[in-house]
């Protein structure tokens, strides 16, 4: 429930309360004795404790109810919802009910898909994740206006993962995407590559395994543990898994930096010429059972919102775009297992629920970014120390300025000097001319 609701909530449980704490005092007063005054004090200590109870009922967030039905408790999959959404899509969509959904509810939804999270506030600040340097998409080359990195590279995409009752898209989207990125650069080598999400559920002492993970933050890890082959430790979800393996160091596979795309441009870009990218998408009720089209979110589309109030996050891989009806769309990879959506797969309208302004994009540590990354380095150093000489010849060029700029004020010092001299000893031998006509 929005903390907005929360006030309104309790300020109706206590009119309630006061209701029924005056009624039950006008009958106790109309009767008299002992018995009457201890069964007033037993009414009223009724009443605070329902006072009490309807109070954390509703700043904990509990949902109301609608119809004696409440939204928490409503099925994802519910038949009347599912009509009624495809209903209000107006043909952009349809709606269906999902295996992977099969018994949730509203309320099931919002804590196994919780805990996603983005530190976007820190985004640029030192020691956080920075805006990736091509984020205006000045690159050269042309924007084609659909893509689908399937096909290109139909090795590069497995099945699509079903993470179960574990809110895991954090860790299975940056696996993805990694993956599909080691494939794409080296395709002989690396094709049908699927890296482990489990790990970052079992090693990752910053994230939340099941709980959630943040959809940026996991790369950190990422980028200074690896990530084994999915064989290595295999995705058990809410099951769990210990940190262990029996592969070799080696065996990992890291990233040399990661960084946030912020304008549709240079998410495209990045794309279509090194592969997929993670992204956080707002979860509405609605959403769940998306079965085909371009999601569009309906009028009065409920969004979900965590135990905090904030809009509910779920991660997924972006890796293609199009048109649809004139509706330009994101394509996107969920991990609700094959039988939601497109084949585990979701058109999302550009401009929606996708928050298509912070993206995370990775560079696969493969030989050829290994050699360019070194490449880079040295002329990042070469361009230090040109920078720094720069430096150096324009501090001495100010210091012989402000030498020269002294000594030119030291000379018209000087001159001022002579001048008052020269005037002074004029009107003085004006006034001695004057003594001696008088």
């Amino acid at each position: 429930m929005p903390k907005s609701a929360k006030p309104a909530v309790v300020e109706r449980e206590t009119d309630k309360i006061r209701a029924v704490t005056e009624a039950a005092a006008r009958r106790t007063s109309a009767k008299k004795g002992k018995g009457a005054q201890i069964k007033y004090y037993m009414v009223v200590a009724a009443c605070v404790a329902f006072a009490l109870l309807a109070i954390f009922l509703a700043v904990s967030g509990a949902p109301a109810k609608k119809g004696g039905v409440s939204k928490m408790d409503a099925l994802v999959n519910d038949g009347g919802t599912v009509s009624d959404v495809t209903a209000k899509a107006e043909g952009n969509f349809t709606a269906n009910p999902s295996p992977f959904f099969n018994k949730w509810t509203i309320g099931d939804a919002k804590h196994g898909l919780g805990g996603i999270t983005t530190n976007s506030a820190f985004l640029g600040i030192s020691g956080a994740v920075q805006v990736c340097a091509s984020d205006e998409g000045t690159e050269g080359g042309v924007i084609p206006p659909s893509y689908d990195a399937r096909d290109n590279w139909p090795g590069c995409f497995g099945d699509v993962q079903d993470s179960g009752n574990c809110s895991s898209s954090y860790a299975i989207a940056a696996a993805e995407v990694l993956a599909a990125r080691f494939c794409i650069a080296d395709n002989a080598k690396h094709a049908d590559l699927r890296l482990s999400a489990q790990q970052v559920l079992s090693c990752d002492k910053k994230s939340r395994g099941c709980q959630g993970g943040g959809i940026d933050a996991v790369w950190r890890y990422i980028q200074r543990r690896g990530l084994y082959p999915e064989k290595c430790v295999p995705y058990a979800g809410e099951k769990g898994a210990a940190c262990k393996t029996d592969c070799k160091e080696e065996d990992k596979l890291k990233v040399i930096d990661h960084c946030v795309l912020t304008k549709e441009k240079a998410i495209k870009r990045e794309i279509y010429n090194r592969g997929p990218v993670a992204a956080p998408l707002y979860l509405k009720a609605e959403y769940l059972v998306y079965g085909a089209g371009v999601y569009t979110p309906t009028e009065n589309a409920e969004q979900i919102f965590d135990n905090e109030g904030k809009a509910q996050m779920h991660a997924v891989t972006i890796l293609g775009w199009g048109k649809s009806q004139g509706n330009p769309y994101w394509l996107v990879r969920h991990s609700w297992g094959a039988s939601w959506g497109e084949n585990g797969y979701a058109r999302v309208a550009i401009g929606s629920v996708l928050h298509d302004s912070y993206v995370v994009t990775a560079t696969p540590a493969t030989e050829d970014n290994i050699k360019d990354a070194e490449a880079q380095k040295v002329k990042d150093e070469q361009r230090k120390e040109e920078l720094k000489a720069e430096r150096a010849a324009r501090d001495e060029r100010i210091r012989e300025n402000r030498k020269k700029y002294e000594a030119e004020k030291v000379v018209e010092s000087e001159d001022t000097e002579l001048k008052e001299l020269d005037d002074d000893d004029f009107e003085a031998e004006v006034d001695l001319d004057d003594s001696d006509t008088v």
